[in-house]
């Protein structure tokens, strides 16, 4: 199954997610997006470790291109969406593509999530929601903003179930969470 679970900062997306990783069993594997470049960035790192740890989930830091993943039929939970579209556009290991002034960032993204869709295993993935604010914001945050707006729209349509997390109340757009409560 291919799960996309999207809401704001601190709604519950990330323990949401968990729990449904958790439900599908078997091996679980966690890819964590956010790069280091603080000592407070460790510092949340260590604390999503802590929070994970004894639960199962086997961790691969992967705060530049999303590869060697596994794919042998394990539950691969991708957090998160929103943190990778930022290391794309404007984070350490893409000064390639910057260099390039006809890139489309929405098309390199999703080359690299594509295969998530077609891995044997269970899928979630994990992103943000970041259009609804209503504020205005410099060029390239806008750019940001569309980028992972076109991507989270691409995820939703290629899910299985498409889960909104608001306030920890999961609100199904697509599919269903019966498997949840079996």
């Amino acid at each position: 199954m291919k799960v996309f679970v999207i809401g704001g900062s601190g709604n519950g997306k990330s323990a949401f997610a968990e729990k449904v990783a958790a439900k599908f069993g078997g091996k679980m594997i966690y890819i964590a997006t956010m790069p280091i470049y603080s000592e407070e960035d460790l510092k949340v790192v260590e604390r999503h470790h802590k929070l994970r740890a004894g639960r199962g989930f086997e961790t691969l830091e992967r705060s530049q291109r999303i590869e060697d993943y596994p794919d042998q039929g394990e539950t691969v939970l991708l957090e998160d969406m929103s943190t990778h579209v930022a290391n794309v556009m404007f984070g350490d290991g893409f000064d390639d593509l910057r260099n390039d002034p006809n890139i489309n960032y929405e098309e390199v993204v999703w080359k690299e999530i594509c295969p998530f869709f077609e891995r044997e295993g269970n899928t979630i993935i994990v992103s943000a929601e970041v259009t609804m604010d209503g504020n205005t914001y410099d060029p390239a945050t806008n750019q940001y903003i569309r980028t992972l707006a076109e991507i989270n729209n691409r995820i939703a349509a290629s899910a299985d179930l498409f889960v909104e997390v608001i306030y920890g109340i999961p609100l199904v757009h697509k599919g269903s969470l019966a498997f949840l409560e079996e």
